[in-house]
């Protein structure tokens, strides 16, 4: 219950925002073979060259909490220019709060995205952090187009890895319905403690 009381108040906390202009929501729900997983992203256009977004990710295994992931972070961003974008970012993950400064490098194509942070991250200590987000879609009739999804995140202290995340989306969307296979991978602590979860995922897009 308690579980479920996550998901229903992030989903209606995103709705709500909804009712401003220029808001983005996208929320996704996963079930996977060893956990059950919601995500959203929030991004709302302060002006043409501020906005700010909020990315929050609740995953939970079916039978205890002993492997609980939590992240949520929210982010400033100023447009330097049409492929670059300076972020500051303050929130919380396993195992507490962090703050974040990263450099931030787009670019866009008909069919391709890349999205590459790289930067540096206080968490008990300073990290270098760097991310990945790569998209390719293609249309496969007038309804539905293919997609995939690669998402990567790696957190290391020059020594040993403190934190990895990767996430992989293989699918069909349907305008602004993703359905997809998806795949989640974690890793914390020199990799001594990693987990998995495979299963589908649903993402609408407001």
């Amino acid at each position: 219950m308690k579980r479920l009381a996550f998901f229903i108040y992030f989903a209606l906390f995103g709705i709500f925002l909804l009712q401003s202009q220029n808001t983005r929501f996208s929320p996704e729900l996963m079930f996977g073979n060893r956990s059950v997983a919601y995500q959203h992203y929030i991004g709302y256009e302060l002006s043409k060259k501020w906005s700010i977004n909020n990315i929050t990710l609740f995953d939970t295994e079916y039978n205890n909490d002993r492997n609980n992931i939590f992240f949520i972070r929210n982010m400033l961003s100023y447009s330097i220019n049409k492929s670059f974008k300076a972020n500051i970012a303050f929130g919380v993950k396993n195992p507490g709060g962090f703050n974040t400064i990263t450099l931030q490098y787009n670019l866009n194509t008909q069919n391709f995205s890349l999205n590459y942070n790289i930067g540096t991250t206080y968490q008990n200590g300073f990290t270098l952090e760097q991310s990945l987000i790569l998209n390719y879609s293609k249309r496969i009739n007038t309804y539905y187009e293919f997609f995939t999804r690669l998402f990567t995140v790696m957190n290391t202290n020059l020594k040993y890895l403190d934190r990895g995340i990767q996430q992989l989306r293989i699918g069909i969307k349907k305008e602004a319905l993703h359905v997809s296979l998806a795949i989640n991978l974690d890793q914390f602590k020199k990799a001594e403690k990693t987990l998995e979860n495979f299963g589908i995922a649903f993402k609408y897009n407001f």
